[in-house]
C-alpha cells in the first residue's frame, strides 16, 4: 500500500485523531511493508533544508515514546531514500489519509484497523489450496519477472502473517465464510482492503458457464449470463478469483504429474500425451486416468506445484490463456493476475 497524508491532519486539535496518526506511524514501523510518498515526507517531517522536524510536533512529544521518537527518525529516513516505482503506483493500493470524505481521503481510524489487521484470502481448502498460493509467490518472487519487487512484498507478507489463509470447507461454504467475515467488526468498512476469495471453476470446457454461478453472482452482485461476466470489477463486493482452468491440479505440467504420479498404467499415461493444453485445462483428474482419488489428488498435487514447478512452468502452462490487464497495458499470465490482485490487500 501506497500511504499519503493531507498534512492538514497533523495540525488536527483533536486528541483521539492526534492519538490515532500516532498510531498509524508506529503500526507503518512494525509492518515496515508498506510506501510512505514522497510529498508527505516532505511536507510533514522534514523542512524546507530537509532537516527533521517531527519530533517538535504535538503528536510526537504527546503521543510518541521517546524510543518511539528515534525509532521512527530513523524509519522516515530509510523511507525517504526508498524509490516508489511505476510498478508499485500500478499495482498497490494508495490511500489518502485525512478527514475530507469529499476528497476520497480516508479517516486516519480506518487507516489503523487497514494496516494493523491481518489481511485474508479465502479459499475452498485452507490447507492444501494454500499451498498453492504460497507456491506461485515463492516462485514469481524469485523470478526476473518485470514485477518480481511486488511478488517479494506479498511473499514478506505472508511470510510474517500479514497475509494468512482462511478455509470455507468446500465451495458450498464460500458464501457463508466471506459474509461472515465481511460482517466482522475487523472488518467493518475496511473489507475492500483486506478480503479476497479464489475458487476453481469445475468447468468442462472454456465456454462452459461456470458450475459455480451462484457464488459469481453474489461476488458481482448482479446476475451474470455469459462467461465475460465472470471477470473481477472494481465495483464487486470484494477482491475474488475463479481459476479458468478446472481446478488447482489442472495447472500441473504434464511431465510433472508423470514424473511424481508413479500409479498411473501405460495405457493412461499414453492417453494422457495426446490431450492438448486446452483438454487438460478440464480434465477431471481421478482412479480413470491417474489411478489415485479425490483425497490423494487434493494432498499430493499442491506439494507437487510448490516443491517441483517452476515460474517458467507456469508461464508454460497458462501462455494459452493469457488476460490483458489494463493497469499495466498488457497480456500476463492467469498466475500474474491472481498475484496482482492479492497485491491489492496488501
Amino acid at each position: 500500500m501506497i500511504i499519503s497524508f493531507n498534512p492538514s491532519i497533523f495540525q488536527t486539535q483533536d486528541d483521539y485523531i492526534q492519538d490515532t496518526l500516532a498510531k498509524i506511524l508506529i503500526a507503518l514501523m512494525d509492518t515496515n511493508i508498506h510506501f510512505i510518498d514522497a510529498k508527505s515526507l516532505k511536507d510533514i517531517f522534514y523542512d524546507g533544508n530537509g532537516s527533521y522536524t517531527f519530533d517538535s510536533n504535538l503528536i510526537s512529544q504527546r503521543y510518541l515514546s521517546p524510543r518511539h521518537q528515534i525509532s521512527l527518525r530513523d524509519f522516515l529516513s530509510r523511507k525517504s531514500r526508498v524509490n516508489i516505482t511505476t510498478l508499485h503506483k500500478q499495482h498497490l493500493v494508495h490511500i489518502v489519509v485525512g478527514i475530507d470524505v469529499s476528497n476520497k481521503e480516508f479517516h486516519p481510524e480506518s487507516v489503523y484497523r487497514i494496516i494493523k489487521e491481518r489481511s485474508k484470502i479465502i479459499l475452498e481448502n485452507g490447507i492444501n489450496d494454500w499451498k498453492f498460493v504460497q507456491g506461485i509467490c515463492q516462485k514469481y518472487s524469485g523470478s526476473r519477472t518485470k514485477r518480481r519487487s511486488i511478488y517479494q512484498l506479498i511473499d514478506q507478507a505472508m511470510k510474517t502473517g500479514i497475509i494468512e489463509s482462511e478455509n470455507c470447507g468446500g465451495i458450498g461454504e464460500l458464501k457463508k465464510v466471506t459474509q461472515r467475515w465481511i460482517d466482522e467488526d475487523r472488518y467493518k468498512n475496511i473489507f475492500l482492503y483486506k478480503l479476497m476469495a479464489i475458487f476453481d471453476s469445475d468447468r468442462k470446457t472454456s465456454d462452459e458457464l461456470t458450475r459455480h454461478k451462484n457464488q459469481v453472482e453474489y461476488f458481482k452482485k448482479r446476475n451474470i449470463d455469459t462467461n465475460t461476466d465472470c471477470k473481477y470489477e472494481h465495483t464487486d463486493l470484494i477482491l475474488w478469483h475463479i481459476l479458468y482452468k478446472r481446478k488447482i491440479e489442472n495447472y500441473m505440467p504434464l511431465d510433472v504429474l508423470l514424473k511424481h504420479i508413479t500409479s498411473i498404467t501405460q495405457a493412461q499415461k499414453n492417453n494422457l500425451i495426446t490431450k492438448t493444453y486446452k483438454e487438460l485445462d478440464f480434465l477431471e483428474y481421478d482412479h480413470n486416468n491417474i489411478e489415485i482419488g479425490k483425497s490423494p489428488i487434493k494432498n499430493k498435487f499442491p506439494e507437487m506445484l510448490l516443491n517441483d514447478v517452476s515460474y517458467h512452468d507456469f508461464e508454460k502452462r497458462c501462455e494459452h490463456h493469457k488476460i490483458f490487464l489494463e493497469e499495466a497495458k498488457e497480456c500476463v499470465s492467469e498466475i500474474e493476475q491472481i498475484l496482482l490482485k492479492i497485491a491489492k490487500i496488501l
